[in-house]
């Protein structure tokens, strides 16, 4: 996988189409702690890490594939206040099994830390990771920043909704208005692109048994 990795642009020129995350405090991690973590994990790979995010948009990221040479994620700061849920939730799982768009299994490294909250009322709800990379520490620099009036869903043209986390979008080119986000930090969306994650395991073993877990995704 290290072989496929291109490093994104860090200039002012932001890509016409990519794929976009918000992020903040989850799973009880600040947003300074996850980014330490990713960061660990990025020094440990070559540049690689994965990031993990709750929505399914393994058509979108196919189709940004297809059309870019060089796929980028741009990732921004959320600007509303954190859930209660995300600051303490009550049960934090790592995951350690993965699958790829294909449907292949997909081996998950040794260093990957992926993380999540875990809801046992519902064991059926699905957890996702986007594969990156960047040669470039990830720190928070807001030198760019991005229009939302101005992003349109990728493959359906329709302008974004509020609700959606990560997305793929591409830049109208006419702005209708709205609320500018700032780009954090940029990187290459790399092969396999997009994984989706199985086997949780309990960080919190006090709260729920290895056995409870199993029931998904194992």
């Amino acid at each position: 996988m290290h072989d496929d990795a291109r490093v994104a642009p860090r200039g002012d020129t932001l890509p016409h189409s990519f794929c976009w995350t918000r992020f903040g405090t989850e799973a009880g991690e600040t947003i300074q702690a996850i980014l330490a973590r990713k960061e660990a994990e990025r020094q440990a790979s070559g540049g690689v890490f994965f990031w993990g995010i709750g929505n399914s948009i393994a058509p979108a990221v196919a189709e940004l594939v297809r059309r870019a040479d060089e796929p980028e994620v741009l990732f921004s700061p959320i600007r509303s206040r954190p859930r209660h849920v995300d600051v303490a939730p009550g049960c934090v799982v790592r995951w350690t099994l993965a699958e790829a768009l294909s449907g292949e299994a997909f081996e998950l490294p040794s260093h990957a830390s992926i993380t999540s909250r875990w809801d046992p009322a519902r064991p059926g709800v699905a957890r996702y990771a986007l594969v990156c990379s960047s040669a470039l520490p990830l720190e928070i620099a807001a030198a760019e920043r991005l229009n939302f009036g101005a992003l349109r869903n990728l493959r359906s043209g329709a302008p974004l909704g509020a609700s959606q986390v990560t997305a793929v979008v591409r830049r109208a080119d006419a702005c209708r208005g709205g609320s500018e986000y700032s780009v954090a930090f940029r990187a290459a969306l790399v092969a396999p692109y997009f994984v989706r994650l199985r086997r949780p395991m309990p960080l919190d073993d006090h709260v729920h048994s290895p056995r409870s877990l199993r029931k998904h995704g194992s």
